[in-house]
């Protein structure tokens, strides 16, 4: 009896000592980079009883400074300096109090390759958005990773995990190219739980096969794969000549991130697990200089929902953190471009520093923000190349453009008449640049196109083909190009035919496409195909020739070239004559339909007296040169 009661003091005794042990767990980043614009790094360091611990670097050519710990110890700060001259390779710290010692690890990386990585994107480019989830499952032996509950993997429940992954996009890149795109914009691919949300609302059973609520801002989704897999997607893209953007989110992350419980410092969010508001999405006030600040803060502090705690950016520490760990993600993969989510619920100085951050280390990278408002005056006031009356330019290099693709649905499925296209068009007077916009055929929040009220096939061809020669740079969502059906999330998120085991028919081959899909994938290409063989369609200015309830003509023209786009939505076809002296073609050009319904018009078409006349087919969309 007194030997059991000798052993559990001495038990008790060394589990109170382990208990008030120095530990560390995490650091982050955990790598870096030597000669990088920033410079020193800020490492956050998690652990346990780190107050009053000292930190030391173990190699000379790193120093440590302006140490900072948080009140439960749970979180250490500290500056690391890189020496220019410090090489690739392990470079630890050591961390030191009287409750004992620990080692934090940190790698110097080596650089990727400039020329080859970090491209940014450009007008030439034609984005193509895939949900990695719901696109191709290419390794089934990720579907389930370890400690998933197994109702989380079930492609009959479509809000729980499908199976797409980094190897699944990997091995449809082929189709990707061949289809026309140059680059692809993949959703999240941070760490997110693995478990399975229930509730009694219709949304649950749940997961986060989005990615949109991350518990590790530095590590892998493990559904989709690793670092690995990662970094062998982006190098073979690129091989092939296609441009990989990153969904980032600085606004928020998931409950269950350790943060949420035991966050870095007090104000790293704002409010608690316990104690938050709601955002009520008064999100014009943004746009105001007239807006009480009551309603200013809950635009941006709100939380979107319970589960997703609002990151504070107005704290320096989770700017920094944030601009490191955008920063990290780019130097780690090469990637060339970033989509930031939920971009107007950060501080517009955030943006502006963040923007600058990516540009001093990366000149050629490319951020698009989501700003999904239908207000133009809203998106422009976004982007960048403007200050704002707040003083601010966000520097921003592109806004989606949520109100051009709006009318766009509305035009095309006869809600609107076809000249409010035009109409909308002529907003493009606020913005500093409108050909840095990003338009969008639709994307993983919205409806598809054929599951809008009066849809049809030749209304989503002429919605295609609009949004591939309007100004700015063209974004598809994977699956527009065969004409997919899908509802409100969750339905818009519906598996790519032929990704996934046992799936009755593949659309990623020609010859196993139904009709209606054969039909729309062949009039994306060539659209997409046109737009490669012409600058005019990417860069050149936008002229209004006519309009009316069915029938809008513009003209692109680039340096000598010139084309002219007539879209006709009517049941008849139309003769309309065009100022060709307006748009400075002279007596005796000639144009040739080159595209849409080419077979219907006559060729050539003169321009004589400064006129032209063009004959232009029912339900259909013509490009002439």
């Amino acid at each position: 009896m007194a030997c059991a009661l000798l052993s559990m003091m001495l038990l008790g005794g060394f589990t109170v000592a382990a208990a008030q042990a120095l530990t560390v767990t995490k650091v982050e980043p955990p790598s870096w980079w030597s000669n990088h614009s920033l410079n020193p790094v800020r490492l956050l360091v998690r652990g346990t009883n780190l107050s009053g611990a000292q930190v030391r670097a173990t190699r000379p050519q790193t120093v440590v400074s302006d140490v900072r710990v948080n009140a439960r110890g749970t979180y250490l700060f500290a500056n690391l300096r890189i020496s220019p001259s410090a090489l690739p390779g392990d470079y630890p710290l050591s961390v030191e109090s009287a409750l004992g010692k620990a080692t934090v690890p940190f790698h110097l990386n080596s650089p990727l390759n400039a020329r080859a990585n970090f491209q940014g994107i450009t007008n030439d480019d034609v984005i193509y958005l895939i949900m990695t989830d719901r696109f191709s499952d290419g390794d089934p032996t990720n579907d389930q990773p370890t400690g998933a509950p197994p109702a989380s993997f079930d492609r009959n429940n479509p809000r729980a995990y499908h199976g797409g992954d980094f190897r699944g996009v990997i091995n449809h890149l082929s189709y990707l190219k061949e289809l026309g795109v140059t680059a692809i914009w993949l959703t999240p691919w941070y760490d997110n739980w693995n478990g399975i949300k229930t509730c009694d609302r219709p949304w649950c059973p749940s997961t986060y096969y989005h990615g949109y609520h991350a518990i590790d801002y530095y590590a892998v989704e493990d559904h989709f794969g690793d670092m690995n897999t990662l970094r062998a997607l982006v190098e073979k893209a690129h091989a092939l000549g296609l441009k990989v953007i990153q969904d980032q989110v600085a606004n928020h992350v998931g409950s269950q991130h350790p943060w949420a419980n035991d966050p870095p410092l007090d104000d790293w969010f704002h409010g608690t697990m316990q104690n938050h508001q709601l955002e009520k999405f008064q999100n014009s006030v943004l746009l105001s200089p007239h807006a009480n600040q009551e309603e200013v803060r809950n635009t941006l502090d709100g939380w979107f929902s319970d589960d997703m705690p609002d990151m504070n950016q107005d704290e320096l520490e989770v700017a920094r953190y944030e601009i490191q760990n955008a920063l990290w993600w780019v130097g780690a993969t090469g990637i060339d471009g970033i989509r930031q989510d939920t971009i107007q619920y950060v501080p517009r100085f955030f943006i502006r520093d963040l923007e600058n951050g990516l540009h001093r280390q990366y000149p050629r990278m490319w951020m698009v923000g989501e700003v999904f408002e239908r207000d133009a005056a809203q998106t422009a006031f976004f982007i960048g190349g403007h200050t704002g009356w707040d003083g601010i330019d966000t520097k921003l290099d592109s806004d989606f453009d949520f109100s051009l693709w709006n009318v766009s649905l509305a035009v095309f499925t006869d809600h609107l008449p076809m000249r409010a296209l035009r109409d909308q068009l002529k907003y493009d007077a606020l913005y500093p640049d409108p050909a840095k916009l990003t338009t969008l055929t639709n994307n993983h929040d919205t409806r598809r196109f054929m599951s809008l009220e009066g849809a049809t096939l030749e209304g989503a061809m002429l919605h295609t083909a609009f949004m591939l020669t309007v100004r700015g740079r063209p974004q598809l969502y994977s699956g527009e190009e065969i004409a997919m059906e899908g509802k409100d999330d969750p339905d818009n998120r519906r598996d790519f035919p032929g990704g996934f085991p046992g799936d009755s028919h593949n659309a990623f081959l020609a010859s196993q496409r139904t009709v209606r899909e054969q039909q729309m994938w062949q009039w994306t290409h060539s659209w997409i195909k046109l737009r490669h063989a012409h600058p005019a369609l990417s860069r050149g200015r936008l002229t209004d020739l006519y309009y009316d309830d069915n029938v809008y003509v513009f003209a692109r023209q680039w340096q000598a070239e010139t084309l002219i786009l007539a879209f006709n939505r009517g049941a008849r076809e139309v003769r309309i004559n065009i100022p060709a002296r307006a748009i400075g073609l002279p007596d005796g050009t000639r144009l040739s339909p080159v595209i849409g319904g080419a077979e219907l018009v006559e060729v050539p078409i003169p321009v004589e007296k400064g006129q032209t006349s063009l004959l232009v087919p029912p339900k259909t969309a013509v490009a002439y040169w």
